[in-house]
């Protein structure tokens, strides 16, 4: 038994796909190159003494080694393949001429040899019996003296050729046809579960929207009706201030209460897994909450064509936009910063989100850490974001990796 590694190591990367059209064939191949390279290395040792001269086998040996290292580094094979089969018929008549003509037990190596045709692709085998059958006559021509005895041979070697070449024929058609017809199952396995996945998802996605709608419509309508009527009972009782610290209090619970509800239906949302439909959020409440501050804020974002269909996690936006609406207000609270970069880049494996200020990182003091940025780190790593801080004199940069997905567009 031949090691996965050992082979997968002389496949690219593109033919270790399993699903792959040419990938039973090459593998094939490769399996088959590495045993005929190991044998034709040692078996012809006990011959060392004998007339043929061993250096055809070890020339067919380094064409084996060389069809391998041609598929690893350049994705082809039949080239030397092909002058490996050719080199074969050379070393076989050799060794046959020299040890006995038409009678000689080398031979039959010829029957070995269609075999391997017939191993490696059907059309190859079938263009080796016409092979066999010219190198059956060319021995037996070679040999002036030859006679009726000598006929018999070729005519029953000819006679063994086409019937093995047809055996072999009938044995590879129905083990390719058992194996289309096992390659033809798994794709349909696979459709009807990739089928399945994509309902299941839009289910999913129409429960979430319906979920953000509903909770929408009833959670807007209390909070409404509870301001509205904080609001009226602030003019009621304007002549007691005892009191309208605790109406202020329930006005401003109530608005922040708004303001979250909303962060947390819009990652419910659908459209909150895309990090596009994120940056758009994160940076539409920069300017908002920026505008209230003699500070200057800017967006930037890098995205490719390979990494459009990029999805984040279910609900991780939810969690990145509290991360980041902490930092903004950190930033105009406590950094005195002049100017704000929020910068996107989306990569293969995960879409990493920044926030950038030039304003003055303050370290914490002994005993008293950054409670802001303790939850940060919290909230990331129970949701496998990675959380990098970067302060100097200079600014703060605050940076969030979260991994991501991809979808398919029918």
């Amino acid at each position: 038994m031949i090691p996965e590694k050992l082979i997968n190591y002389f496949l690219t990367s593109e033919l270790r796909n399993k699903l792959h059209p040419e990938y039973d064939q090459v593998r094939t191949i490769v399996s088959g190159s590495i045993v005929a390279t190991t044998l034709l290395l040692i078996l012809p040792l006990p011959l060392f003494f004998f007339p043929p001269p061993l250096i055809g086998y070890y020339a067919l040996a380094g064409l084996g080694i060389c069809t391998l290292f041609c598929l690893k580094f350049y994705g082809i094979y039949w080239p030397p393949l092909i002058l490996a089969l050719l080199t074969s018929y050379v070393v076989i008549i050799n060794d046959t001429l020299e040890t006995g003509a038409i009678d000689s037990p080398a031979v039959t190596t010829l029957y070995l040899l269609l075999l391997t045709g017939f191993w490696f692709n059907r059309k190859i085998g079938l263009f080796m019996i016409a092979l066999n059958i010219l190198a059956i006559i060319f021995i037996f021509y070679s040999v002036p003296e030859a006679d009726g005895e000598n006929l018999y041979a070729v005519v029953s070697h000819i006679v063994l050729t086409i019937f093995f070449g047809a055996f072999f024929w009938f044995v590879q058609e129905q083990h390719d046809a058992a194996r289309l017809q096992i390659r033809e199952q798994q794709h349909i396995r696979i459709d009807l579960l990739d089928r399945a996945v994509k309902d299941r998802t839009q289910q999913l996605s129409t429960m979430r929207q319906n979920l953000a709608s509903d909770f929408h419509d009833e959670t807007g309508n209390m909070l409404s009706a509870i301001t509205r009527q904080a609001a009226i009972l602030k003019l009621k009782l304007k002549d007691e201030p005892t009191v309208l610290s605790v109406v202020d209090n329930i006005i401003m619970n109530s608005d922040q209460l708004y303001a979250s509800s909303r962060d947390f239906l819009w990652s419910v949302n659908n459209n909150s897994d895309d990090p596009h439909e994120l940056f758009a959020y994160l940076t539409s409440f920069g300017q908002v909450f920026y505008n209230q501050f003699d500070i200057a804020f800017s967006v930037k974002s890098t995205i490719n064509d390979v990494v459009e269909l990029a999805q984040l996690q279910a609900f991780a936006s939810r969690h990145i936009i509290f991360i980041f609406k902490e930092a903004m207000t950190n930033v105009a609270r406590h950094s005195g910063a002049g100017e704000v970069l929020l910068e996107m880049v989306v990569f293969q494996e995960y879409v990493s989100i920044s926030l950038q200020d030039d304003g003055s990182w303050k370290e914490p003091k002994d005993g008293q850490p950054h409670n802001g940025l303790h939850n940060m780190k919290k909230r990331s790593k129970e949701n496998d974001f990675k959380f990098k801080v970067y302060g100097s004199s200079q600014g703060t940069r605050l940076q969030i990796e979260a991994p991501v997905h991809f979808t398919t567009v029918e």
